[in-house]
């Protein structure tokens, strides 16, 4: 990883990430979208270090971090669920990285803020000044991102459904992670739906389908004895 010269990565170039991008200098910014016609836009206007990537894409994902060392990372995508998929997969990464993410509600504040990012903006009290003040003083780490990510013991992993598990096939709530497994289920990557990430909450009853993936915080042990399990139950 080269060394920093005030790198920014924005991530999401839509409706928020758009207004950010703008108080950046172009040479240090670095562009990261989902969206081809986001990305398209930031082509137009005249961003060059852009990247397309999709959900649950980490090899690119680490390829990108890999090239700079960001300063900061933006999680500026209209969608709040993603937000919270990357923040939580760049911690993975690079739990020291700076993380500073949009949000519209307390609830998805509380998400995010749960997911590991540093700073969290609700748009509907941000403003750029907000951003900048952020930037100049960064704050201490929420501490159940000190308990996630300072524990060696404990890690976050993406797990993909294989065909003919005893996963496949069941419905969220049908099962129980926490008391099989001591794992937690944070979300899931949809492969039918286009490898859109939907984050765990009271009322979703998603249907387990095999290649989908399961985000999961648990214990190391616990994290190879569930994958040992769906292998063997397959």
């Amino acid at each position: 990883m080269q060394d920093s010269e005030n790198n920014i990565l924005l991530i999401g170039y839509g409706r928020y990430g758009e207004k950010i991008a703008r108080f950046f200098n172009k040479e240090n910014l670095y562009i990261v979208e989902i969206n081809e016609k986001n990305l398209q836009r930031a082509r137009h206007d005249k961003f060059e270090k852009i990247f397309l990537i999709e959900v649950g894409d980490d090899e690119t994902l680490l390829q990108i971090l890999s090239q700079k060392k960001f300063d900061y990372i933006f999680c500026a995508l209209d969608n709040e669920e993603e937000n919270v998929f990357f923040t939580i997969t760049i911690k993975t990464f690079e739990k020291n990285i700076k993380i500073i993410a949009i949000c519209e509600s307390k609830e998805s504040e509380r998400k995010l803020k749960l997911a590991g990012a540093d700073k969290v903006i609700d748009t509907m009290e941000g403003s750029a000044s907000k951003i900048f003040h952020l930037i100049e003083k960064p704050a201490v780490m929420e501490a159940i991102e000190e308990i996630l990510f300072e524990d060696e013991d404990i890690d976050i992993r993406e797990v993909e459904i294989p065909k003919n598990s005893f996963l496949e096939g069941k419905y969220i709530k049908d099962i129980d992670l926490k008391k099989d497994y001591n794992l937690i289920l944070i979300g899931i990557i949809d492969k039918e739906r286009g490898n859109n990430f939907v984050f765990i909450t009271k009322g979703i009853n998603h249907k387990i389908d095999a290649e989908d993936i399961l985000l999961i915080i648990g214990y190391k042990e616990d994290i190879k004895r569930f994958i040992r399990d769906l292998k063997e139950r397959e």
